[in-house]
């Protein structure tokens, strides 16, 4: 029995030991915490044999060398013990750097046992099977498992189990086990299984936190996964240690996907990986789906690789495929810039998917300003979604002018988001391009083509004679819905207007983004009676095919070729314009200048032949109320900025 406990002991040892160092391992405080217990409890087990072995021989041993076997016995116990604490101690903690005070309150119990072990007396007793140790060398184990045990409880009682709600009952359990394995060895000495409870305590740490083969990746095994990415951040942070987190992540994504499929890319990422200077001495993770990082704590080394690594854009072979995977580089500064493995992750994702942070084939550092950023992106989205829940939107109007007559037209519905910090607006050039990635741009369209309807029918403008039409945007992650046209046709039906008020903006940009989705919706808009507009012609693609055979109605030239047209400095440009406008003439559309800021462009405008004019000369964008005020005051008065300036006091 007493040497069946210590060889199953010493196989399950054996066991974890190889399963251990099978795989690569984390390199943290507390995996190398549990390396030291491994090899106490082994150093133990080896001591305990050599004990019983003194029982049941004891002509080989003389009674100095008994006493000493045992008391390094002990001492490996009590050791064992301590690093339990410690290791279940350092999981728990939010701050895991010990004052000295701290180190030496956690201490105290192991050099009181360690004083009892080299001043104690110790007894034996021997009787058949039955051979063990007594006296205060003996219980200096027991008093060392004690402080211990109730530290331990104590702690755990004091944290929040939901903070801990992972592990807090793997806990309970292995504390339980521990418990009952010393109460039957205090109450039973003879069955000799304190090397028992040290094999315990390795077991059930290998399977609940140092399973390295837990802790690899599943689909890029050349990557531990990201679960153990943000758990050593955790402990970074909690260290208070200074680091750099650098990330790669894969560009064209939905390219090679789209192409190859999503084992290639996820190859792509394990290629990339092999390319990085001593990967294999490394801790890379995946820390994102198609992203994998690593953590520098040496400036030196940041400064190295900063100077010396670039990613290029190589062809690989991969799967009987040839592919040319793009990667983005970042290095992120904790805990400076971010102090939070949650907020780190939201960063990381944030920079993979903002497009200033595309493909140079360079580290781009991350600072504090791109961290606002994003800490700014993250309240626009919660603004968006409360705006959508609860109408928080509004919809504003901006005149479009007949050159000739200076009367007002049509209107373009300018979406509006309140801002809760101040009693302005949310630009649209920032919230329009979240909502799209955040989904939420269908239900923006929605209530969009909704208000502008609702105003429409409110003060029937459909049938006063006042202006043509209304113009609404459309994005190109609209254009690739496939029930667009209906639903958008829907909302106009139920408040009984015609298709022929209603005109749909698409920039150039978005037509030739979106694909055919976007080209048969169009159609499908222009076949139920809609007016059509490209809208910023020039700020895209400015494809003219496109722009020939989609037949808009009208075609906006951005306000930035406006502007550079009449710099005098740049003469070229007002040579490009009039070509655009001639172009543009040929095809049989009509133009909208936007940007127009002064009676010389106005008049400019006309004598070029443009029909329609946009721009602060004539209106900001206003209100419903105040558009309605413009319009009527627009019918009788010639002079735009007259007329602006009597709205506007």
């Amino acid at each position: 029995m007493s040497y069946g406990v210590q060889i199953a002991s010493f196989i399950i040892i054996f066991i974890v030991v190889m399963e251990f160092y099978r795989y690569r391992r984390l390199k943290l405080y507390t995996t190398k915490m549990f390396e030291v217990l491994i090899f106490f409890s082994a150093l133990s087990i080896l001591f305990k044999s050599l004990c019983l072995f003194s029982y049941y021989h004891p002509e080989y041993f003389t009674i100095l060398s008994t006493k000493i076997v045992h008391q390094l016995f002990f001492v490996t116990v009590n050791i064992n013990i301590w690093l339990i604490y410690m290791y279940i101690d350092l999981r728990t903690r939010s701050i895991k750097n010990y004052t000295n005070a701290q180190f030496v309150l956690r201490t105290l119990p192991l050099c009181v046992s360690f004083l009892m072990v080299i001043f104690g007396d110790i007894g034996y007793h021997s009787e058949g099977d039955e051979a063990y140790s007594y006296g205060i060398i003996s219980q200096s184990s027991y008093l060392a498992f004690a402080c211990y045990f109730l530290l331990i409880v104590f702690m755990l009682l004091r944290s929040d189990p939901s903070k801990e709600k992972r592990f807090y009952y793997e806990y309970v359990l292995f504390l339980f086990i521990w418990l009952v394995t010393s109460t039957v060895q205090y109450f039973f000495p003879f069955m000799h299984l304190s090397s028992a409870s040290s094999c315990v305590a390795v077991l059930c740490f290998y399977l609940i936190f140092e399973n390295t083969k837990e802790h690899t990746d599943k689909d890029i095994p050349s990557a531990f996964s990201r679960y153990s990415f943000e758990y050593t951040i955790q402990e970074f942070l909690k260290l208070r240690r200074h680091f750099w987190v650098i990330n790669f992540s894969l560009q064209n994504v939905e390219s090679i996907r789209a192409t190859y499929g999503q084992k290639v890319c996820l190859e792509c990422i394990e290629k990339a990986i092999m390319t990085i200077p001593e990967f294999k001495s490394r801790n890379i993770f995946r820390t994102l789906e198609y992203s994998f990082g690593f953590i520098i704590s040496s400036k030196e080394d940041l400064e190295h690789l900063y100077g010396n690594y670039k990613l290029s854009d190589r062809t690989l072979l991969l799967s009987d495929y040839m592919v040319t995977p793009s990667f983005s580089v970042c290095s992120v500064e904790c805990p400076n810039i971010v102090s939070d493995s949650e907020d780190l992750m939201d960063l990381l994702s944030f920079c993979r998917n903002a497009d200033e942070y595309g493909n140079n084939h360079s580290i781009q550092v991350i600072d504090k300003a791109t961290a606002d950023q994003r800490e700014y992106r993250e309240e626009i989205e919660t603004l968006l979604q409360k705006a959508i829940d609860e109408d928080g939107f509004d919809v504003y109007f901006q005149p479009i002018i007949n050159s000739v007559s200076r009367k007002c037209v049509y209107l373009e519905a300018l979406i509006r988001l309140k801002a809760e910090s101040s009693q302005g607006y949310v630009s649209p050039d920032v919230f329009i391009p979240i909502a799209e990635k955040k989904g939420l741009i269908y239900q923006l369209g929605d209530r969009v083509i909704n208000k502008v309807c609702s105003f429409i029918r409110k003060y029937n403008l459909d049938k006063k004679n006042i202006i043509q039409g209304i113009a609404v945007n459309l994005s190109g992650i609209q254009l690739s819905e496939p029930s667009l046209p209906y639903r958008l046709h829907q909302a106009v039906k139920n408040y009984n207007l015609s298709p022929k008020f209603i005109f749909f903006e698409v920039t150039e940009t978005a037509a030739v983004h979106s694909g055919k989705i976007a080209q048969s919706n169009i159609s499908k808009l222009r076949k139920l009676g809609y007016k059509l507009s490209m809208d910023d012609f020039g700020t895209g693609y400015s494809n003219f095919y496109n722009m020939a055979s989609i037949s808009y109605d009208l075609i906006k030239i951005d306000k930035s070729l406006i502007w550079q047209a009449f710099d005098e400095k740049n003469r070229k440009s007002m040579t490009v314009l009039l070509s655009i406008i001639n172009l543009v003439h040929s095809i049989g559309c009509s133009i909208v200048a936007e940007g127009v800021e002064t009676d010389a462009q106005a008049n400019y405008f006309k004598e070029c032949g443009i029909e329609f004019l946009q721009g602060f000369y004539f209106s900001r964008p206003l209100p419903s109320d105040l558009i309605l005020e413009y319009l009527e005051k627009n019918s009788e008065i010639h002079s735009p900025l007259e007329s602006l300036n009597i709205i506007c006091h």
